[in-house]
């Protein structure tokens, strides 16, 4: 049917509706109380966003979904955002880094575990948490406080002595000890008011237990107390105090110019702001409800915690639907709106103004769009390469060849899309094999999952810039296109100097090679195009070397290991997560090994005895 034809027959209902170009790549994805009105105001003239006419002219097919409220309109559109991942749509960033922490209450000894995932499966969990330090600081000013168990249960239901955890007084030993489960789910208790930012009734409980340790002149335990009520009392002081409902809340501020938009979250916990979190997004084509509200439906849509209050900088059409989904997800009352006075209004204005300041320092050195359109005039690219890709090899040897491919969107790193390769080209260094190999396996991925980027950097000249042009035209695709990167050569002479070698080898340029042409090309020293391939390249070399001493480490890591009887690839690697190196098992004994690792006492003395051969 012809989209003419298609667009008469669509209904004055709610519902999806799905835009796709003439390969069926869908190409963007909304939402409408009237299908109808909406999908006909991307032809009338009527939607005035600045990338409309770009969308307009690669629509060949529009399909729309009936939905029976505007309700079931929201949630569809977020799940076939997810699942398409349309160009033209805003999307999130994947929050897998976001930490949550797990308390399992119906354990018989329950301990605080840290992951990603929110499940419904009874336990409690507290977060999120922007960056791994918050947690870790969080722990162990716990571990401080409260003597909990941290072993995993395989290792606690194993274990027949005490760990060195007990021996510093950092855990009461539920797995060998007699311990009143009572005291232990009161220290348990306790952990969760921490963790839920109740600091101040942790304290005043350890002031109490203070007074009567002093009293009963156990001054050891009231030291331990002093010392937990100062540790905690640092970090209350740390977060700013605002005077809202005791409640979670989080507070959302947008900040934007043109197509670029910065949304900052805070997370305010008892009234007090425990974590702060942003977003960019580059090239919208959506105003500022839609992105607003396309970002609540991703960031709420699976694992992350939802809060009683979600304060917003500016009123939605649909405050009132996503209110109901998030409640009814939640169980509990969630409220979305927009403060008009007091704290709550202070704070949103807080969050706007986090949000330009982050703008701010995204686009401090001008903005990256200028750099970008420079490195595709001199690359003669046909596009600006915002999506930017390197390839790095690392051997030792010509043994335990891997490679690494890093992504760079805008300028920035996405690390979720970095990428490491073992390869199957061994023994003697064959720079070129490796670059085939793994280049053909990264671009068929990429373009099985439509990923492709703009521009690839190789770490190397022209022989190697060949390598891969050769594998992209044997898979048929016609993107990334490909630069080389190579500095240029100096070749030692008996007439110079160490000293002139020297400053000659650290002044060499970096040479470009670009396909369809013999001459490289030289980028001016220190421009802005020059500092981001190098950082680019640097970025691929280190995340390519730092696997390749992963790789090397685990496997001398095993070798020294090998041909110990009842010492299987488990239990190496449990030895490995415990020691982390040869050095430091060797420099331990016998005794501390079965103890870390509850292995049996005459296993440990043969590690030691094969270790000290």
């Amino acid at each position: 049917m012809e989209l003419s034809e298609r667009l008469k027959n669509i209904p004055h209902l709610p519902g999806v509706y799905i835009m796709k170009d003439g390969d069926g790549v869908v190409l963007y994805v909304g939402k409408a109380k009237d299908l109808k009105n909406r999908v006909k105001s991307y032809f009338s003239g009527a939607d005035t966003r600045y990338r409309i006419p770009y969308l307009v002219k690669q629509l060949k097919h529009v399909d729309t979904i009936v939905t029976e409220d505007e309700r079931q309109a929201l949630l569809l559109e977020s799940d076939l955002i997810k699942k398409h991942k349309p160009h033209y749509n805003v999307r999130l960033k994947d929050d897998k880094s976001y930490l949550v922490v797990r308390v399992d209450l119906e354990q018989e000894w329950p301990r605080l575990e840290v992951g990603r995932q929110v499940a419904e499966d009874g336990a409690k969990y507290f977060g999120p948490y922007a960056f791994g330090y918050e947690v870790r600081t969080m722990l162990e000013v716990i571990k401080q406080t409260l003597p909990l168990r941290t072993c995993s249960d395989r290792v606690m239901h194993n274990r027949v002595r005490p760990c060195l955890e007990y021996q510093i007084k950092r855990c009461a030993a539920p797995c060998c000890l007699s311990v009143d489960r009572a005291q232990y789910m009161e220290w348990i208790s306790e952990a969760m008011l921490i963790l839920d930012g109740k600091s101040d009734e942790v304290i005043r409980l350890l002031e109490k237990k203070m007074l009567r340790a002093s009293e009963e002149r156990r001054f050891e335990d009231a030291a331990k107390c002093r010392d937990s009520i100062v540790v905690l009392r640092k970090i209350s002081e740390q977060r700013s105090t605002y005077s809202m409902s005791p409640g979670a809340c989080d507070v959302v501020g947008l900040y934007r110019e043109g197509s670029q938009a910065e949304i900052s979250l805070l997370s305010v916990r008892r009234g007090r702001i425990y974590d702060s979190r942003t977003y960019g997004f580059s090239e919208l084509a959506v105003d500022d409800e839609e992105l607003l509200g396309s970002f609540l439906s991703q960031y709420y849509q699976e694992q992350v915690l939802i809060p009683d209050e979600i304060l917003l900088p500016f009123a939605l059409e649909d405050e009132d639907v996503r209110a109901e989904i998030l409640s009814l997800k939640r169980g509990k009352t969630t409220k979305v709106f927009v403060p008009q006075r007091g704290d709550k209004s202070r704070i949103v204005h807080l969050a706007e103004e986090n949000a330009r300041a982050n703008f701010r320092a995204r686009f401090a050195d001008g903005g990256k769009d200028g750099v970008l359109e420079s490195l595709k005039n001199a690359f003669m690219l046909e596009d600006m390469p915002r999506c930017i890709e390197c390839v790095d090899i690392s051997h030792f040897q010509g043994g335990e060849t891997v490679a690494s491919v890093v992504f760079f969107k805008d300028g920035k790193p996405d690390k979720t899309r970095y990428r490491c390769f073992h390869l199957s080209v061994q023994g003697k260094p064959d720079d070129f094999a490796s670059m085939r190999e793994v280049i053909g396996r990264h671009l068929s991925r990429c373009a099985e999952e439509n990923t492709l980027s703009d521009l690839m950097i190789i770490d190397g000249g022209p022989q190697q810039l060949a390598q891969g042009v050769f594998i992209r035209k044997q898979l048929g695709v016609q993107r990334p296109e490909m630069v080389g990167l190579a500095k240029k050569r100096t070749i030692a002479s008996p007439y110079l100097g160490k000293e002139l070698f020297r400053l000659m080898v650290r002044k060499k340029p970096e040479r470009v090679f670009i396909e369809n042409r013999e001459e490289p090309i030289i980028l001016k020293p220190n421009s802005a195009e020059l500092n981001l391939i190098e950082r680019i390249r640097n970025e691929a070399h280190r995340f390519a070397i730092t696997f390749h001493r992963k790789t090397r480490s685990r496997r001398i890591f095993s070798s020294a290991l090998d041909n110990i009887p009842g010492l299987g690839p488990k239990r190496r690697a449990l030895l490995l997560r415990e020691f982390g190196s040869i050095k430091a098992l060797k420099e331990s004994s016998a005794t501390e090994i079965a103890t870390r690792c509850s292995f049996p006492e005459h296993l440990a003395n043969l590690i030691v005895a094969k270790l000290h051969q």
